[in-house]
């Protein structure tokens, strides 16, 4: 099987490191589940840190100037 990892989508090499997280795929009135499984390197992985988009720590490029946030664009006391 070849491994995918989620974070820096570069494949999972044969014994290297890595963390498998498990998710609820589906739930069965009768209490069973069916498990989904992804992996991902380990973190601060040099296979990940070459990838790692701008601005996550350990990638290494600074992250892009996007602005202020715009008021305009909040959702104007709709909480609460």
């Amino acid at each position: 099987m070849i491994m995918i990892c989620e974070r820096c989508y570069a494949p999972i090499g044969e014994g290297e490191a890595v963390v498998r997280l498990a998710h609820v795929a589906e739930a069965y009135a009768d209490g069973s589940m069916v498990w989904r499984y992804s992996y991902v390197h380990p973190a601060g992985a040099v296979a990940c840190g070459e990838t790692l988009p701008a601005g996550t720590p350990g990638s290494g490029a600074q992250r892009p100037d996007t602005g202020g946030w715009d008021p305009a664009r909040g959702i104007g006391g709709g909480r609460g």
